[in-house]
Order: structure tokens, then sequence, then C-alpha cells
């Protein structure tokens, strides 16, 4: 059983402004940023758009799942570790924070990493620094990375 009751649908026009408004955010607070480190996958995308808007071109990735289809599994698996010169001075870029367990995980091997995500759950607040919008903690996000006109399954599974 899901515990999700409600989704949101998410458009790239909508990505697209979300990023923006938070790259102007973060280029207030934090100019000194050169690197960013994406969550794959849904990491990718925002983290595109952020390096074009902060020209940040030093980016990296970090493969991390801690779901099984629709259901928060309870470990956080590394798919792929990440280049440790990206360990300082590093903005994290993930689309989503819902219970905050992958970016705790991840923070352990940073130091004072800056996390971004475009949405962040009441759970998961705690673990990011910059957010475009809060959505309750009973919310399955749909980016559009992951949908068509309808929810579309990836070719491979």
């Amino acid at each position: 059983m899901s515990v999700y009751q409600k989704e949101k649908y998410v458009s790239w026009d909508e990505v697209q402004i979300l990023c923006r408004m938070l790259a102007a955010r973060i280029h207030h607070d934090r100019p000194d940023l050169i690197r960013i480190l994406a969550i794959t996958r849904g990491g990718l995308f925002p983290a595109g758009i952020l390096a074009r808007e902060l020209n940040i071109k030093l980016i990296e990735t970090v493969g991390m799942e801690s779901y099984n289809g629709m259901e928060q599994g309870n470990d956080v698996q590394v798919l792929k570790e990440f280049n440790q010169r990206f360990s300082h001075n590093v903005l994290v870029v993930d689309d989503l924070a819902d219970t905050g367990r992958t970016l705790k995980e991840l923070k352990k091997s940073l130091v004072k990493p800056v996390v971004v995500t475009l949405f962040a759950k009441p759970e998961g607040l705690s673990m990011v620094d910059y957010y475009a919008e809060e959505v309750p903690q009973d919310t399955w996000v749909r980016f559009p990375w992951d949908t068509a006109r309808a929810y579309v399954p990836p070719l491979v599974s």
C-alpha cells in the first residue's frame, strides 16, 4: 500500500522557472560555489539548468537510490561513487527531498555542502539549504522526465 494520497505534476516550464529562481538566490548568497554534485537520476536535469545559470562548469554525479518504484526503501544504495575532489565547495542538486535519508547519507562524505532541491517534503526539509516549493509528505511528485501526457514506464525496468 502506497503512502501517497496525492499527486503533483510538474512541467518542463515549471522546472526551468524554479531553477532560475533558485539560481538567483544561490548566486546572491553563495557566489563561491564552483562545483555541482548531481544526485542521479532526478538531480540531473535541475543540475544542468543550475550549472548554466550559475556558470558552474565542474559537474559530477553520484548514483544513489532509496526507492523501489513508488515505495520508499529503508536503505540508501550507492550505485556510483563521486570523485572526492567534489567533497568541498559543492552545490548538491536533487529533484526532491522526501524523507531526507539520501541527502543525510551523502552529506557524511562532504565538507559543508550546500543542498538544493526543487521540492522538499516536511521530513526532508532539514537536509536542504534551498528549495523552491514545499509539498505535503503524502504527495507523489511527477516530474516531466518521468511522464508524458500520462505516466509512461521506462522501456527497461
